[in-house]
């Protein structure tokens, strides 16, 4: 298999796992198979699959916790010692590597009973504008189907560097269980974004290209040839945060974006009760949707009906982690929004898309 077919495979194998379109209707994604690890095998192990079993939990803490350096933590050592305790199955694939699917409910029990923080499923989208220059006058784009900028060939180093910087990022994304997108690079996209946007870095006219694709962050990323590698200047907006990295490697914006993200959603302790409110439910689908929405969420053990009553929903919920955390994990999936006034000692949501009663 050529490099070009294998990137392109492996990128297309992580946004269907993470339930992640690149097309405008993206959205926020809860992630699948994120208890799920591939890890290669061990050729110098006594016990492959115990040493499969022993990587894959590393791995696995790396995705779960948000920290790049859970495996090292003293606390979490005897989910490593002992990792088949948390194995639903693993086996070998074709080629060597293994695959090991780990049960999450009792890893998250032993995680929260450690004092380690829990990052769940529901995972912002983040949307990636990256801009190639090879230094020898091939400039590109990095686009969902490998689109590069009109009117600039298709260089072989340019392209040798969209792989390598596409590679970069999907494994990345995979080790940080992190949903990503690209854009489309069609002609809506073309007409309002070009090259030197990206690579400049101006942020207006492409975060204003970027609504489209209904992401929770933008990472812009300039990339050249450095001494090591490819080198990228990262621009991470989240919101009204605007964050610029020192130039270094090409995951290092995606990383940025994880680290961030498992601290405002990550949850640490057990369950508390919180009162939530939501407005705009004038209807039986309404209904259905809010509750639908809110029994999918890993964050809330129980939910309790209160009233519904001329469209208000009012609820008693048992959230891991605090109520600001709960706040940010509600406000990802595109159905609640905050209101625009609050509840004391509370949460208030409307439901998206409904207007005033019918």
């Amino acid at each position: 298999m050529d490099t070009q077919s294998a990137v392109r495979r492996a990128a297309t194998a992580l946004l269907l796992a993470a339930q992640v379109a690149v097309s405008p209707v993206a959205s926020a994604a809860t992630v699948q198979g994120l208890y799920s690890v591939t890890v290669p095998r061990d050729p110098a192990a006594t016990d492959r699959r115990a040493a499969a079993e022993q990587a894959a939990m590393a791995s696995l803490l790396i995705r779960v916790t948000g920290s790049r350096t859970a495996a090292l933590d003293p606390a979490v050592q005897p989910l490593l010692a002992a990792p088949r305790e948390y194995v639903m199955s693993s086996g070998e694939l074709q080629g060597g590597s293994y695959r090991v699917e780990f049960r999450r409910a009792p890893l998250e029990s032993a995680l929260t009973a450690l004092g380690q923080r829990v990052w769940g499923p529901e995972r912002p989208l983040t949307l990636l504008w990256v801009a190639v220059d090879d230094g020898a006058g091939g400039r590109a784009l990095l686009g969902a189907d490998e689109s590069t900028e009109p009117g600039v060939g298709a260089m072989p180093t340019v392209t040798a560097m969209l792989d390598a910087v596409r590679e970069d990022l999907v494994a990345a994304a995979e080790e940080r269980g992190l949903p990503i997108a690209l854009p489309l690079l069609d002609l809506e996209d073309r007409n309002a974004v070009e090259f030197l946007d990206v690579w400049g870095g101006f942020e207006d006219r492409i975060l204003a290209a970027s609504a489209r694709y209904r992401a929770d962050a933008v990472l812009i990323g300039s990339v050249r040839p450095g001494l090591f590698g490819n080198e990228v200047e990262w621009l991470f907006v989240n919101g009204i945060e605007r964050s610029r990295l020192q130039p270094g490697a090409v995951r290092d914006g995606l990383d940025a974006a994880a680290d961030r993200y498992a601290a405002d959603l990550g949850t640490i302790g057990g369950a508390s009760l919180t009162s939530l409110t939501v407005h705009n439910v004038w209807s039986s689908a309404d209904y259905s949707r809010v509750m639908s929405y809110l029994e999918r969420q890993s964050v809330l053990e129980r939910v309790d009906v209160e009233s519904l009553g001329n469209g208000t929903l009012t609820l008693r919920v048992a959230a891991r982690g605090d109520a600001l955390v709960l706040g940010r994990v509600l406000a990802l999936g595109g159905v609640l929004r905050p209101a625009a006034f609050g509840v004391p000692g509370g949460l208030a949501f409307e439901v998206v898309g409904n207007g005033s009663a019918p």
